[in-house]
């Protein structure tokens, strides 16, 4: 054994390397995952300075994420403003995070007991950063952060801290996914995800295999569901557009598309990652006229008439606050009905109360204000109304009725006073 200058033992080269060899073996045994109930994991880790002097102190930022799968038909909170329609949505898979530490018999942990920190949602991450003294000795560590989750079992992950060791710990690479989503996307409407491959690591990822998941329900990628890059080095970057198609018939709400990533690392370690990717699908309420009825059917000058006007929505969501008012006609009456909903494939009737005067032919215009997720809308449609003459016949009819009893009963009168004298 080989002792310092300060008196304190120092192990030979020989044996240091043996240490480092079962050191390394312990953190690939270590960092296999394993299966577990929880969703929550430790997407990354820091230490801060990379490398620590025997004493020194330094910091561990770990980056805990909730990794559960955005769930399908939950309520959507839609809003359309000046920047577009922003889609929003609650969704179940939510993880109570009671506790998170730092377990060493080596590394001594200052500051940074985490308790309650509370609900992280699907796909969201919480940085925590503990404050740590290194060991007196050199050589690699790996204190373990333990997480504790409500309702599942409790994890363990070891950070490897270096403490003035002359061996590098093992580079690994580290991909993230990008993407580009539509604000919105009609049921039927074709549309294109924009998807970026970063790797951010220090070492390259080689074997990448890209996978699409989409509901076949609602969502299908018109090109392949599967795509493979050879290898990418750190700091490189590939993108992907990928067009899908929606069926007309696609529930409403946000869709996912999952995306599968799997991948070794320079040393054939498996990696996999998941990303979840929310399309909003938002139907738009399309307004027209099914059909116009008069009653009575044929309007001659002077009648009161009743203009029923059935409206129907061949559009895919449901227009609100439906509203039909008639314009530019020359009549006096009611001239605007409120419908109220109108859902997709069905329509409804304004009702209508007019007067005619005089005969002709008389347009005018059908006005159709609603509502639906994109925001207010209006819809014109011409129509016109044919006013016939008066009908005279059957009052002329009435005075000769009425001029023939009248010289009936004279004539029977005269007669009848003749008989008398």
């Amino acid at each position: 054994m080989v002792r310092s200058p300060g008196g304190a033992p120092r192990q030979s080269p020989k044996k240091r390397t043996i240490e480092y060899a079962a050191s390394m073996l312990l953190m690939v045994l270590v960092l296999i995952p394993a299966p577990a109930a929880a969703t929550v994991s430790v997407s990354d880790s820091t230490v801060t300075p990379a490398v620590l002097m025997p004493g020194d102190e330094g910091t561990i930022t770990v980056v805990l994420t909730n990794a559960a799968p955005v769930a399908t038909g939950s309520a959507l909170n839609i809003q359309v403003d000046s920047e577009g329609v922003n889609v929003t949505q609650e969704v179940p898979g939510s993880a109570y995070i009671e506790s998170v530490l730092i377990s060493s018999k080596d590394v001594v942990v200052l500051s940074g007991s985490y308790q309650d920190i509370g609900e992280i949602g699907p796909g969201q991450s919480i940085p925590l950063t503990f404050r740590i003294r290194a060991p007196g000795e050199e050589g690699i560590y790996f204190p373990e952060v333990w997480v504790r989750v409500r309702g599942a079992a409790g994890m363990r992950y070891p950070v490897p801290v270096n403490v003035n060791s002359a061996y590098a710990l093992i580079k690994r690479p580290a991909l993230r996914v990008e993407r580009t989503v539509p604000a919105a996307v009609d049921p039927g409407d074709p549309f294109t995800i924009t998807l970026t491959l970063l790797n951010e690591g220090e070492a390259g990822a080689n074997d990448i295999s890209v996978h699409i998941n989409a509901s076949p329900q609602a969502i299908a990628p018109k090109a392949s569901e599967n795509y493979y890059v050879p290898k990418l080095d750190p700091g490189e970057e590939l993108t992907y557009s990928i067009p899908f198609e929606t069926d007309v018939n696609a529930p409403l709400g946000l869709e996912p598309i999952f995306v599968v990533i799997d991948y070794l690392s320079a040393d054939l370690t498996p990696f996999q990652q998941v990303s979840t990717i929310g399309v909003p699908i938002v139907g738009r309420a399309d307004m027209g006229v099914a059909s116009v009825r008069t009653e009575p059917s044929l309007v001659s000058a002077g009648d009161r008439v009743d203009l029923t006007i059935r409206i129907e929505n061949t559009g895919t969501a449901d227009a609100r606050s439906v509203r039909a008012t008639i314009d530019d006609l020359n009549l006096s009456g009611t001239k605007e009905a409120f419908l109220g909903t109108i859902e997709p494939g069905n329509d409804g009737p304004a009702v209508f109360s007019l007067q005619t005067e005089r005969e002709g032919d008389y347009p005018y215009a059908l006005t159709i204000r609603y509502s639906d997720d994109y925001g207010t809308h209006t819809a014109r449609q011409p129509l016109r109304m044919v006013v016939a003459e008066a009908d005279t016949i059957p009052t002329f009819a009435i005075v000769v009725v009425v001029v023939i009893v009248a010289v009936a009963v004279a004539i029977f009168w005269y007669r009848r006073q003749e008989r008398e004298e």
